[in-house]
Protein backbone atom coordinates (compact mmCIF):
# COMPACT_ATOMS: atom_id res chain seq x y z
CA UNK A 1 0.00 0.00 0.00
CA UNK A 2 1.64 3.10 -1.15
CA UNK A 3 2.14 5.89 2.16
CA UNK A 4 0.58 8.16 1.21
CA UNK A 5 -2.65 6.26 1.65
CA UNK A 6 -1.85 4.75 4.70
CA UNK A 7 -3.06 6.30 7.72
CA UNK A 8 -0.59 4.21 9.69
CA UNK A 9 2.50 5.27 7.48
CA UNK A 10 1.61 8.76 7.75
CA UNK A 11 1.62 9.06 11.90
CA UNK A 12 4.49 6.32 12.01
CA UNK A 13 6.42 8.46 10.07
CA UNK A 14 5.29 12.08 11.11
CA UNK A 15 6.36 10.85 14.80
CA UNK A 16 9.33 9.19 13.61
CA UNK A 17 10.63 12.08 11.70
CA UNK A 18 9.80 14.75 14.84
CA UNK A 19 11.35 12.35 16.99
CA UNK A 20 14.70 12.69 14.85
CA UNK A 21 14.97 16.48 13.99
CA UNK A 22 14.37 17.48 17.88
CA UNK A 23 16.75 14.47 18.72
CA UNK A 24 19.59 16.10 16.21
CA UNK A 25 18.78 19.52 16.89
CA UNK A 26 19.46 18.71 20.53
CA UNK A 27 22.15 16.92 20.09
CA UNK A 28 23.85 19.50 18.15
CA UNK A 29 22.92 22.32 20.63
CA UNK A 30 24.48 19.79 23.08
CA UNK A 31 27.66 19.16 21.25
CA UNK A 32 27.95 22.77 20.99
CA UNK A 33 27.34 23.34 24.66
CA UNK A 34 29.42 20.69 26.18
CA UNK A 35 32.28 21.85 23.43
CA UNK A 36 32.12 25.87 24.27
CA UNK A 37 31.22 24.87 28.35
CA UNK A 38 34.43 22.20 28.32
CA UNK A 39 36.88 25.10 26.34
CA UNK A 40 35.59 27.95 28.02
CA UNK A 41 36.58 26.17 31.26
CA UNK A 42 40.05 24.99 30.17
CA UNK A 43 41.11 28.16 28.72
CA UNK A 44 40.16 30.36 32.07
CA UNK A 45 42.12 27.36 33.54
CA UNK A 46 44.97 28.30 31.49
CA UNK A 47 44.60 31.71 32.33
CA UNK A 48 44.72 31.74 35.66
CA UNK A 49 47.74 29.37 35.80
CA UNK A 50 49.72 31.25 33.39
CA UNK A 51 49.05 34.79 35.20
CA UNK A 52 49.97 32.34 38.64
CA UNK A 53 53.04 31.95 36.82
CA UNK A 54 53.65 35.22 35.85
CA UNK A 55 53.85 36.14 39.49
CA UNK A 56 56.01 32.92 40.30
CA UNK A 57 58.20 34.80 37.51
CA UNK A 58 58.60 38.20 38.83
CA UNK A 59 58.65 37.91 42.55
CA UNK A 60 61.05 34.73 42.78
CA UNK A 61 64.44 34.57 42.44
CA UNK A 62 66.13 32.80 39.76
CA UNK A 63 66.71 29.92 39.42
CA UNK A 64 63.42 29.53 42.11
CA UNK A 65 60.88 30.60 39.75
CA UNK A 66 61.82 28.32 36.93
CA UNK A 67 61.56 25.12 38.41
CA UNK A 68 58.09 26.37 40.08
CA UNK A 69 56.61 27.35 37.09
CA UNK A 70 58.02 24.35 35.34
CA UNK A 71 56.40 22.48 38.48
CA UNK A 72 53.14 24.15 37.73
CA UNK A 73 53.24 23.61 33.77
CA UNK A 74 53.79 19.83 34.93
CA UNK A 75 50.05 20.05 36.59
CA UNK A 76 48.70 20.95 33.11
CA UNK A 77 50.66 18.50 31.07
CA UNK A 78 51.96 21.95 29.63
CA UNK A 79 55.61 23.64 28.26
CA UNK A 80 56.09 26.81 29.62
CA UNK A 81 58.83 29.02 28.03
CA UNK A 82 59.88 32.26 28.15
CA UNK A 83 60.12 34.34 24.92
CA UNK A 84 63.23 37.02 25.41
CA UNK A 85 62.60 40.33 24.36
CA UNK A 86 64.38 40.14 21.06
CA UNK A 87 61.94 37.43 19.87
CA UNK A 88 58.68 38.99 21.74
CA UNK A 89 58.67 41.30 18.97
CA UNK A 90 58.58 38.87 16.12
CA UNK A 91 55.60 37.11 18.23
CA UNK A 92 53.69 39.99 18.56
CA UNK A 93 53.93 41.02 14.97
CA UNK A 94 51.91 37.44 14.22
CA UNK A 95 49.26 38.37 16.44
CA UNK A 96 45.80 39.49 14.66
CA UNK A 97 44.57 43.11 16.20
CA UNK A 98 42.20 42.07 18.72
CA UNK A 99 45.09 39.66 20.99
CA UNK A 100 48.02 42.69 19.86
CA UNK A 101 45.35 44.61 21.79
CA UNK A 102 44.97 42.41 24.92
CA UNK A 103 49.00 41.82 25.13
CA UNK A 104 49.41 46.02 24.76
CA UNK A 105 47.07 46.21 28.02
CA UNK A 106 48.94 43.59 29.32
CA UNK A 107 46.00 40.86 29.69
CA UNK A 108 46.63 37.40 28.33
CA UNK A 109 45.41 35.72 25.16
CA UNK A 110 44.48 32.00 25.34
CA UNK A 111 44.17 30.46 21.58
CA UNK A 112 42.46 27.49 20.76
CA UNK A 113 43.32 25.68 17.68
CA UNK A 114 47.02 24.39 16.23
CA UNK A 115 50.05 25.14 17.33
CA UNK A 116 51.69 28.85 16.74
CA UNK A 117 53.67 29.28 13.48
CA UNK A 118 56.98 30.54 15.65
CA UNK A 119 57.05 27.17 17.75
CA UNK A 120 57.73 24.19 15.80
CA UNK A 121 59.34 22.34 18.87
CA UNK A 122 55.61 20.67 19.37
CA UNK A 123 54.80 17.50 17.05
CA UNK A 124 52.17 18.80 14.30
CA UNK A 125 48.29 17.05 14.20
CA UNK A 126 47.27 17.50 17.77
CA UNK A 127 44.67 20.03 18.77
CA UNK A 128 46.35 22.39 21.46
CA UNK A 129 45.39 25.55 23.85
CA UNK A 130 48.11 27.78 24.11
CA UNK A 131 48.59 31.27 25.95
CA UNK A 132 50.81 34.34 25.55
CA UNK A 133 51.18 36.57 28.88
CA UNK A 134 52.98 40.06 29.23
CA UNK A 135 55.87 40.04 31.75
CA UNK A 136 55.84 43.85 32.31
CA UNK A 137 58.73 45.56 33.77
CA UNK A 138 58.78 49.48 34.56
CA UNK A 139 54.93 49.38 32.94
CA UNK A 140 56.89 47.89 29.40
CA UNK A 141 56.41 44.55 28.03
CA UNK A 142 59.96 42.99 28.91
CA UNK A 143 59.06 39.15 27.67
CA UNK A 144 56.03 36.81 27.09
CA UNK A 145 55.44 33.85 29.20
CA UNK A 146 54.58 30.95 26.58
CA UNK A 147 52.87 27.87 27.75
CA UNK A 148 51.31 25.35 25.12
CA UNK A 149 49.62 21.75 26.00
CA UNK A 150 47.65 19.12 23.98
CA UNK A 151 43.71 20.20 24.47
CA UNK A 152 42.46 17.94 27.35
CA UNK A 153 38.76 18.54 26.86
CA UNK A 154 38.92 16.95 23.02
CA UNK A 155 38.68 13.44 24.64
CA UNK A 156 35.57 14.85 27.08
CA UNK A 157 34.01 15.86 24.33
CA UNK A 158 34.08 12.85 21.96
CA UNK A 159 33.39 11.11 25.06
CA UNK A 160 30.14 12.98 25.33
CA UNK A 161 29.51 13.25 21.45
CA UNK A 162 29.47 9.67 21.57
CA UNK A 163 27.17 8.73 24.43
CA UNK A 164 24.83 11.85 22.92
CA UNK A 165 24.70 9.66 19.39
CA UNK A 166 23.60 6.48 21.35
CA UNK A 167 21.18 7.87 23.43
CA UNK A 168 19.63 9.65 20.69
CA UNK A 169 20.17 6.30 18.50
CA UNK A 170 18.40 4.61 21.79
CA UNK A 171 15.63 7.30 21.76
CA UNK A 172 15.11 6.69 18.33
CA UNK A 173 14.20 3.38 18.77
CA UNK A 174 12.26 3.81 21.37
CA UNK A 175 10.53 6.37 19.80
CA UNK A 176 9.55 4.25 16.78
CA UNK A 177 8.11 1.31 19.23
CA UNK A 178 6.08 4.33 20.49
CA UNK A 179 5.16 5.85 17.46
CA UNK A 180 4.14 2.44 15.88
CA UNK A 181 2.03 1.73 18.83
CA UNK A 182 0.53 5.22 18.90
CA UNK A 183 -0.36 4.93 15.40
CA UNK A 184 -1.76 1.31 15.70
CA UNK A 185 -4.30 2.50 18.25
CA UNK A 186 -5.23 6.18 16.64
CA UNK A 187 -5.41 4.65 13.52
CA UNK A 188 -7.27 1.12 14.13
CA UNK A 189 -10.68 2.98 14.96
CA UNK A 190 -9.76 5.12 11.89
CA UNK A 191 -9.44 1.77 9.36
CA UNK A 192 -12.64 0.08 10.60
CA UNK A 193 -14.06 3.00 9.99
CA UNK A 194 -13.56 3.85 6.62
CA UNK A 195 -13.92 -0.16 6.10
CA UNK A 196 -17.52 0.32 7.43
CA UNK A 197 -18.17 3.22 5.11
CA UNK A 198 -17.19 1.12 2.30
CA UNK A 199 -19.51 -1.79 2.93
CA UNK A 200 -21.97 1.25 3.43
CA UNK A 201 -21.18 2.64 -0.22
CA UNK A 202 -21.67 -1.31 -1.46
CA UNK A 203 -24.99 -1.10 0.36
CA UNK A 204 -23.99 -3.21 3.21
CA UNK A 205 -24.70 -1.40 6.57
CA UNK A 206 -24.51 -4.31 9.16
CA UNK A 207 -21.03 -3.60 9.80
CA UNK A 208 -20.00 -1.88 12.78
CA UNK A 209 -16.89 0.03 14.46
CA UNK A 210 -15.76 -1.56 17.43
CA UNK A 211 -15.63 1.82 19.82
CA UNK A 212 -13.41 1.34 22.47
CA UNK A 213 -12.06 4.78 23.82
CA UNK A 214 -14.65 7.79 24.59
CA UNK A 215 -12.26 10.26 23.25
CA UNK A 216 -13.14 12.33 19.84
CA UNK A 217 -12.10 8.99 17.22
CA UNK A 218 -14.82 7.27 19.58
CA UNK A 219 -17.42 9.49 19.85
CA UNK A 220 -16.87 9.61 15.54
CA UNK A 221 -16.94 5.70 15.70
CA UNK A 222 -20.51 6.00 17.71
CA UNK A 223 -21.42 8.33 15.21
CA UNK A 224 -20.65 6.25 12.05
CA UNK A 225 -22.72 3.31 13.70
CA UNK A 226 -25.89 5.53 14.26
CA UNK A 227 -25.31 6.93 10.58
CA UNK A 228 -25.29 2.87 9.60
CA UNK A 229 -28.08 1.91 11.30
CA UNK A 230 -30.50 5.11 10.88
CA UNK A 231 -29.24 4.51 7.03
CA UNK A 232 -29.90 0.74 7.11
CA UNK A 233 -33.73 1.68 8.43
CA UNK A 234 -34.25 4.89 5.64
CA UNK A 235 -32.99 2.42 2.89
CA UNK A 236 -35.57 -0.30 4.31
CA UNK A 237 -38.70 2.06 4.49
CA UNK A 238 -37.53 3.33 0.93
CA UNK A 239 -37.35 -0.22 -0.67
CA UNK A 240 -40.61 -0.91 1.39
CA UNK A 241 -42.37 2.09 -0.45
CA UNK A 242 -40.85 1.01 -4.13
CA UNK A 243 -41.89 -2.11 -3.67
CA UNK A 244 -45.20 -0.52 -2.37
CA UNK A 245 -45.58 1.54 -5.33
CA UNK A 246 -44.20 -0.69 -8.12
CA UNK A 247 -46.79 -3.53 -6.66
CA UNK A 248 -49.39 -0.45 -6.81
CA UNK A 249 -48.38 0.25 -10.34
CA UNK A 250 -48.08 -2.96 -11.79
CA UNK A 251 -51.09 -4.34 -10.76
CA UNK A 252 -53.03 -1.28 -12.19
CA UNK A 253 -55.41 -2.16 -15.34
CA UNK A 254 -54.86 1.32 -17.03
CA UNK A 255 -51.83 2.25 -17.92
CA UNK A 256 -48.86 4.43 -16.18
CA UNK A 257 -46.15 6.19 -17.82
CA UNK A 258 -44.04 8.60 -16.52
CA UNK A 259 -41.21 10.22 -18.80
CA UNK A 260 -38.24 12.93 -18.58
CA UNK A 261 -37.84 16.13 -20.61
CA UNK A 262 -37.07 14.66 -23.73
CA UNK A 263 -39.76 12.12 -24.14
CA UNK A 264 -37.77 8.91 -22.99
CA UNK A 265 -39.86 6.61 -20.74
CA UNK A 266 -38.19 6.46 -16.86
CA UNK A 267 -41.36 4.29 -15.48
CA UNK A 268 -44.11 2.42 -17.33
CA UNK A 269 -46.29 -0.41 -16.01
CA UNK A 270 -46.85 -3.74 -18.20
CA UNK A 271 -50.26 -2.30 -19.38
CA UNK A 272 -48.77 0.88 -20.25
CA UNK A 273 -45.73 -0.89 -22.10
CA UNK A 274 -48.21 -3.02 -24.20
CA UNK A 275 -49.88 0.04 -25.91
CA UNK A 276 -46.81 1.40 -26.77
CA UNK A 277 -44.81 -1.44 -28.41
CA UNK A 278 -48.50 -2.45 -30.31
CA UNK A 279 -48.26 1.46 -31.54
CA UNK A 280 -44.62 1.98 -31.95
CA UNK A 281 -44.70 -1.11 -33.85
CA UNK A 282 -47.06 -0.10 -36.03
CA UNK A 283 -45.69 3.81 -36.55
CA UNK A 284 -42.07 2.97 -37.19
CA UNK A 285 -41.53 -1.18 -37.22
CA UNK A 286 -39.99 -1.00 -34.28
CA UNK A 287 -41.23 -1.57 -30.58
CA UNK A 288 -38.99 -0.09 -28.44
CA UNK A 289 -40.72 0.94 -25.38
CA UNK A 290 -38.11 3.52 -24.28
CA UNK A 291 -39.61 6.75 -25.99
CA UNK A 292 -43.01 7.84 -26.08
CA UNK A 293 -45.30 7.40 -29.68
CA UNK A 294 -45.75 10.78 -31.45
CA UNK A 295 -48.89 11.82 -29.99
CA UNK A 296 -47.83 11.51 -26.34
CA UNK A 297 -45.31 13.12 -26.85
CA UNK A 298 -46.63 15.76 -28.90
CA UNK A 299 -49.05 15.64 -25.60
CA UNK A 300 -45.96 16.45 -23.12
CA UNK A 301 -45.31 19.13 -25.36
CA UNK A 302 -48.35 20.97 -24.94
CA UNK A 303 -48.57 19.99 -21.10
CA UNK A 304 -44.99 21.10 -20.75
CA UNK A 305 -46.07 24.63 -22.21
CA UNK A 306 -49.30 25.05 -20.03
CA UNK A 307 -47.88 23.31 -16.87
CA UNK A 308 -51.50 21.96 -16.38
CA UNK A 309 -53.22 18.67 -16.69
CA UNK A 310 -54.70 17.44 -20.15
CA UNK A 311 -56.61 15.05 -21.31
CA UNK A 312 -56.75 13.26 -24.87
CA UNK A 313 -58.46 10.33 -26.86
CA UNK A 314 -56.80 8.20 -29.14
CA UNK A 315 -57.48 4.99 -31.22
CA UNK A 316 -54.73 2.84 -31.09
CA UNK A 317 -55.28 -0.79 -32.97
CA UNK A 318 -58.60 -0.43 -32.45
CA UNK A 319 -58.74 0.24 -28.73
CA UNK A 320 -59.46 3.44 -27.22
CA UNK A 321 -57.37 5.07 -24.80
CA UNK A 322 -58.09 7.86 -22.98
CA UNK A 323 -54.77 9.76 -21.47
CA UNK A 324 -54.46 11.72 -18.43
CA UNK A 325 -51.07 13.59 -18.24
CA UNK A 326 -49.81 16.02 -15.34
CA UNK A 327 -46.48 17.72 -15.29
CA UNK A 328 -43.90 16.65 -12.85
CA UNK A 329 -41.87 18.95 -10.67
CA UNK A 330 -38.52 18.91 -9.12
CA UNK A 331 -38.53 19.45 -5.28
CA UNK A 332 -38.16 23.21 -5.72
CA UNK A 333 -41.30 23.14 -7.50
CA UNK A 334 -40.63 25.51 -9.75
CA UNK A 335 -38.65 23.66 -12.68
CA UNK A 336 -40.53 20.89 -14.29
CA UNK A 337 -38.59 17.50 -14.62
CA UNK A 338 -41.21 15.21 -17.10
CA UNK A 339 -44.42 14.58 -17.14
CA UNK A 340 -46.81 11.21 -15.84
CA UNK A 341 -49.49 10.06 -17.65
CA UNK A 342 -52.78 7.64 -17.15
CA UNK A 343 -53.51 5.39 -20.34
CA UNK A 344 -57.39 4.18 -18.98
CA UNK A 345 -58.98 1.78 -22.34
CA UNK A 346 -62.21 2.67 -22.39
CA UNK A 347 -63.04 0.35 -25.14
CA UNK A 348 -65.52 -2.19 -23.06
CA UNK A 349 -67.19 0.60 -21.86
CA UNK A 350 -67.49 2.50 -25.30
CA UNK A 351 -69.05 -0.89 -26.43
CA UNK A 352 -71.19 -1.06 -23.42
CA UNK A 353 -72.46 2.12 -24.21
CA UNK A 354 -72.92 0.91 -27.86
CA UNK A 355 -74.36 -2.38 -26.83
CA UNK A 356 -77.13 -0.20 -24.63
CA UNK A 357 -78.11 1.75 -27.71
CA UNK A 358 -78.70 -1.35 -30.03
CA UNK A 359 -80.19 -3.30 -27.33
CA UNK A 360 -82.49 -1.08 -27.13
CA UNK A 361 -83.01 -0.31 -30.99
CA UNK A 362 -82.47 -4.20 -31.13
CA UNK A 363 -86.31 -4.60 -28.70
CA UNK A 364 -87.50 -1.41 -30.06
CA UNK A 365 -87.24 -2.85 -33.46
CA UNK A 366 -88.42 -6.03 -32.74
CA UNK A 367 -91.80 -5.01 -30.16
CA UNK A 368 -92.53 -2.21 -33.20
CA UNK A 369 -93.74 -4.52 -35.94
CA UNK A 370 -96.39 -6.88 -33.31
CA UNK A 371 -97.48 -3.81 -31.34
CA UNK A 372 -98.12 -2.38 -34.81
CA UNK A 373 -100.08 -5.88 -36.37
CA UNK A 374 -101.90 -5.82 -33.00
CA UNK A 375 -102.63 -1.93 -33.01
CA UNK A 376 -103.78 -2.50 -36.92
CA UNK A 377 -105.69 -5.51 -36.59
CA UNK A 378 -107.50 -4.28 -33.47
CA UNK A 379 -108.83 -1.37 -35.05
CA UNK A 380 -109.97 -3.43 -37.82
CA UNK A 381 -112.16 -5.02 -35.50
CA UNK A 382 -113.21 -2.32 -33.80
CA UNK A 383 -114.44 -0.85 -36.99
CA UNK A 384 -116.09 -4.41 -37.37
CA UNK A 385 -114.08 -4.89 -40.65
CA UNK A 386 -115.45 -7.54 -42.70
CA UNK A 387 -118.65 -9.34 -41.84
CA UNK A 388 -117.03 -13.24 -42.36
CA UNK A 389 -116.87 -14.72 -39.30
CA UNK A 390 -113.54 -17.03 -40.62
CA UNK A 391 -111.86 -13.81 -41.35
CA UNK A 392 -112.83 -12.50 -37.81
CA UNK A 393 -111.53 -15.27 -36.24
CA UNK A 394 -108.29 -14.87 -38.57
CA UNK A 395 -107.73 -11.46 -37.63
CA UNK A 396 -107.94 -12.42 -33.59
CA UNK A 397 -105.26 -15.17 -33.94
CA UNK A 398 -103.10 -13.06 -35.49
CA UNK A 399 -103.01 -10.56 -32.75
CA UNK A 400 -103.30 -13.66 -30.23
CA UNK A 401 -100.11 -15.07 -32.26
CA UNK A 402 -98.14 -11.89 -32.06
CA UNK A 403 -99.14 -11.45 -28.64
CA UNK A 404 -97.31 -14.55 -27.69
CA UNK A 405 -94.51 -13.35 -29.75
CA UNK A 406 -94.26 -10.50 -27.86
CA UNK A 407 -94.35 -12.51 -24.59
CA UNK A 408 -91.37 -14.88 -25.35
CA UNK A 409 -89.35 -11.65 -26.55
CA UNK A 410 -89.78 -10.32 -22.98
CA UNK A 411 -89.34 -14.01 -21.20
CA UNK A 412 -86.02 -14.43 -23.19
CA UNK A 413 -85.29 -11.25 -22.34
CA UNK A 414 -86.28 -12.10 -18.29
CA UNK A 415 -84.15 -14.79 -18.68
CA UNK A 416 -81.02 -13.01 -20.26
CA UNK A 417 -80.95 -10.25 -17.88
CA UNK A 418 -80.99 -13.00 -14.80
CA UNK A 419 -78.35 -15.31 -16.66
CA UNK A 420 -76.50 -12.61 -17.13
CA UNK A 421 -76.59 -10.85 -13.28
CA UNK A 422 -75.86 -14.48 -11.91
CA UNK A 423 -79.56 -14.45 -10.48
CA UNK A 424 -80.88 -17.39 -12.19
CA UNK A 425 -82.19 -19.90 -10.18
CA UNK A 426 -81.07 -23.34 -10.95
CA UNK A 427 -82.40 -26.51 -9.86
CA UNK A 428 -79.26 -29.15 -9.84
CA UNK A 429 -79.91 -32.77 -10.04
CA UNK A 430 -78.09 -35.56 -11.51
CA UNK A 431 -79.10 -35.74 -15.61
CA UNK A 432 -79.08 -38.80 -18.14
CA UNK A 433 -77.77 -37.16 -21.05
CA UNK A 434 -79.03 -40.43 -22.93
CA UNK A 435 -82.77 -40.16 -22.15
CA UNK A 436 -82.41 -36.07 -22.48
CA UNK A 437 -81.57 -36.58 -26.24
CA UNK A 438 -83.96 -39.00 -26.82
CA UNK A 439 -87.12 -36.88 -25.52
CA UNK A 440 -85.22 -34.13 -27.64
CA UNK A 441 -85.91 -36.01 -31.20
CA UNK A 442 -89.12 -37.31 -29.78
CA UNK A 443 -90.32 -33.84 -29.15
CA UNK A 444 -89.23 -32.42 -33.14
CA UNK A 445 -90.83 -35.65 -34.71
CA UNK A 446 -93.56 -34.41 -35.65
CA UNK A 447 -92.35 -31.19 -36.81
CA UNK A 448 -89.80 -33.11 -38.79
CA UNK A 449 -92.25 -34.87 -40.26
CA UNK A 450 -94.46 -31.78 -41.49
CA UNK A 451 -91.55 -29.93 -42.54
CA UNK A 452 -90.16 -32.92 -44.50
CA UNK A 453 -86.69 -32.41 -42.69
CA UNK A 454 -84.66 -36.00 -41.72
CA UNK A 455 -84.10 -36.31 -37.94
CA UNK A 456 -81.52 -38.49 -36.66
CA UNK A 457 -80.11 -38.98 -32.58
CA UNK A 458 -77.01 -41.13 -32.41
CA UNK A 459 -76.05 -41.94 -29.37
CA UNK A 460 -72.13 -43.31 -29.26
CA UNK A 461 -72.36 -44.94 -26.07
CA UNK A 462 -72.10 -48.62 -25.07
CA UNK A 463 -74.59 -50.70 -23.27
CA UNK A 464 -72.16 -51.65 -20.34
CA UNK A 465 -71.11 -48.49 -20.22
CA UNK A 466 -71.75 -46.78 -16.73
CA UNK A 467 -74.80 -44.20 -17.58
CA UNK A 468 -74.08 -40.69 -18.52
CA UNK A 469 -74.57 -38.53 -16.04
CA UNK A 470 -73.85 -34.82 -15.46
CA UNK A 471 -75.13 -32.28 -13.08
CA UNK A 472 -77.35 -29.75 -13.65
CA UNK A 473 -81.04 -28.31 -14.24
CA UNK A 474 -83.32 -30.56 -16.61
CA UNK A 475 -85.36 -28.30 -17.97
CA UNK A 476 -82.41 -25.38 -18.66
CA UNK A 477 -80.56 -28.01 -20.31
CA UNK A 478 -83.63 -29.19 -22.33
CA UNK A 479 -83.77 -25.66 -23.27
CA UNK A 480 -80.44 -25.14 -24.78
CA UNK A 481 -81.14 -28.24 -27.18
CA UNK A 482 -84.59 -27.23 -27.70
CA UNK A 483 -83.22 -23.80 -28.83
CA UNK A 484 -80.47 -25.53 -31.23
CA UNK A 485 -82.36 -28.20 -32.98
CA UNK A 486 -85.60 -25.50 -33.27
CA UNK A 487 -82.50 -22.83 -34.73
CA UNK A 488 -81.33 -25.77 -37.07
CA UNK A 489 -85.44 -26.36 -38.33
CA UNK A 490 -84.82 -22.97 -39.05
CA UNK A 491 -82.15 -22.80 -41.18
CA UNK A 492 -82.91 -26.17 -43.40
CA UNK A 493 -84.67 -26.46 -46.23
CA UNK A 494 -87.24 -29.21 -47.35
CA UNK A 495 -85.21 -32.59 -47.83
CA UNK A 496 -82.35 -31.63 -44.96
CA UNK A 497 -81.20 -33.72 -42.39
CA UNK A 498 -80.48 -32.20 -38.84
CA UNK A 499 -78.20 -34.67 -36.89
CA UNK A 500 -77.76 -34.87 -32.36
CA UNK A 501 -74.88 -36.86 -31.80
CA UNK A 502 -73.96 -37.60 -27.84
CA UNK A 503 -70.46 -38.87 -27.53
CA UNK A 504 -68.27 -39.59 -24.00
CA UNK A 505 -64.72 -37.70 -24.39
CA UNK A 506 -61.89 -37.08 -21.92
CA UNK A 507 -64.57 -36.54 -18.81
CA UNK A 508 -66.80 -34.75 -21.05
CA UNK A 509 -69.95 -35.39 -22.79
CA UNK A 510 -70.13 -33.76 -26.15
CA UNK A 511 -73.64 -33.08 -27.81
CA UNK A 512 -73.83 -32.03 -31.62
CA UNK A 513 -76.42 -30.70 -33.28
CA UNK A 514 -76.00 -30.55 -36.89
CA UNK A 515 -77.55 -29.31 -39.56
CA UNK A 516 -77.41 -29.01 -43.91
CA UNK A 517 -78.41 -25.78 -43.86
CA UNK A 518 -77.27 -22.66 -45.59
CA UNK A 519 -74.63 -22.45 -43.43
CA UNK A 520 -72.87 -18.92 -41.60
CA UNK A 521 -70.38 -16.43 -42.59
CA UNK A 522 -66.99 -16.77 -41.35
CA UNK A 523 -67.26 -12.87 -40.62
CA UNK A 524 -70.58 -13.01 -38.84
CA UNK A 525 -69.64 -16.48 -36.45
CA UNK A 526 -68.09 -14.38 -33.86
CA UNK A 527 -71.06 -11.94 -33.55
CA UNK A 528 -73.97 -14.76 -33.39
CA UNK A 529 -73.79 -15.08 -29.29
CA UNK A 530 -75.23 -11.38 -29.60
CA UNK A 531 -78.28 -10.26 -28.21
CA UNK A 532 -80.44 -9.55 -31.39
CA UNK A 533 -78.02 -10.86 -33.79
CA UNK A 534 -79.25 -11.97 -37.03
CA UNK A 535 -77.33 -13.86 -39.88
CA UNK A 536 -80.62 -12.15 -42.03
CA UNK A 537 -79.22 -8.38 -42.21
CA UNK A 538 -82.78 -7.62 -43.45
CA UNK A 539 -83.99 -9.28 -40.36
CA UNK A 540 -87.41 -10.86 -41.59
CA UNK A 541 -89.35 -12.55 -39.95
CA UNK A 542 -90.12 -14.92 -42.05
CA UNK A 543 -88.10 -17.89 -40.48
CA UNK A 544 -89.36 -16.57 -37.05
CA UNK A 545 -86.78 -16.23 -33.70
CA UNK A 546 -86.14 -13.41 -31.24
CA UNK A 547 -82.70 -13.10 -31.78
CA UNK A 548 -82.00 -14.20 -28.24
CA UNK A 549 -82.12 -17.57 -28.43
CA UNK A 550 -78.24 -18.47 -28.98
CA UNK A 551 -77.34 -15.79 -25.98
CA UNK A 552 -79.33 -17.37 -23.39
CA UNK A 553 -78.10 -20.88 -24.67
CA UNK A 554 -74.75 -19.75 -24.08
CA UNK A 555 -75.28 -18.89 -21.26
CA UNK A 556 -77.16 -21.46 -19.97
CA UNK A 557 -74.10 -23.72 -20.83
CA UNK A 558 -71.93 -21.63 -18.96
CA UNK A 559 -73.62 -21.85 -15.94
CA UNK A 560 -73.26 -25.65 -16.45
CA UNK A 561 -69.62 -25.22 -16.49
CA UNK A 562 -69.62 -25.99 -19.60
CA UNK A 563 -68.69 -24.37 -22.85
CA UNK A 564 -70.68 -24.56 -26.54
CA UNK A 565 -68.67 -23.85 -29.92
CA UNK A 566 -70.05 -23.57 -33.28
CA UNK A 567 -68.60 -24.72 -36.74
CA UNK A 568 -70.47 -23.40 -40.19
CA UNK A 569 -69.51 -23.46 -43.80
CA UNK A 570 -72.05 -21.50 -46.00
CA UNK A 571 -73.68 -24.14 -48.59
CA UNK A 572 -72.91 -26.93 -46.07
CA UNK A 573 -74.22 -26.11 -43.09
CA UNK A 574 -73.79 -25.77 -39.26
CA UNK A 575 -72.63 -28.14 -36.08
CA UNK A 576 -72.96 -26.63 -32.65
CA UNK A 577 -71.33 -28.67 -29.93
CA UNK A 578 -72.13 -28.68 -26.20
CA UNK A 579 -69.18 -29.81 -23.72
CA UNK A 580 -70.63 -30.28 -19.82
CA UNK A 581 -68.24 -32.16 -17.32
CA UNK A 582 -69.14 -35.88 -16.98
CA UNK A 583 -70.60 -37.31 -13.16
CA UNK A 584 -68.38 -39.38 -12.39
CA UNK A 585 -70.36 -42.30 -9.70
Amino acid sequence: MKIRNSIVAKLLLTIIGLFIVVLVLLSIFLEQLFDSYFYKAEAERLQHRIEHMVDVIQNYPEPLNQTIVEELAKEEAGMPKVIPPWMADDVIAQLSPAQLEQIVQGRGVVVQGKQPSWDTEVPTGTSYIWALQPLVVGGQIDRLLYVIQPTTAADAIDRVRELLFFAAGLAIMLATGLAFVVSMNLSRPLVQMNKVAEQMAQGDFHGKVEVVTRDEVGRLGLTLNTLAYKLEENIDDLEREKEQLASIITSMTDGVVAADLNGTVTLANPPARRYMRAKLLTDTGSPNDRELPRELYELEMQVMRSGQQMNDEFDWQGRILVVTMVPLYEKDGASQRGVVAVLRDITHERTLDKMRQDFIANVSHELRTPLAMMQGYSEALLDEFGDDPEQRQELTQIILDETHRMRRLVNDLLDLAQLESGQFQMNDEEVNMVHLIKRIGRKFATVAHEREVHVVVEVDVPEESEPMLVQGDTDRLEQVFTNLVDNAFRHTAKGGQITMQLTRTEGLVRVGVRDTGEGIPQEDLPFIWDRFYKVDKARTRSKGGTGLGLAITRNIVKNHHGDIVVESEVGTGTQFNVLLPILHA
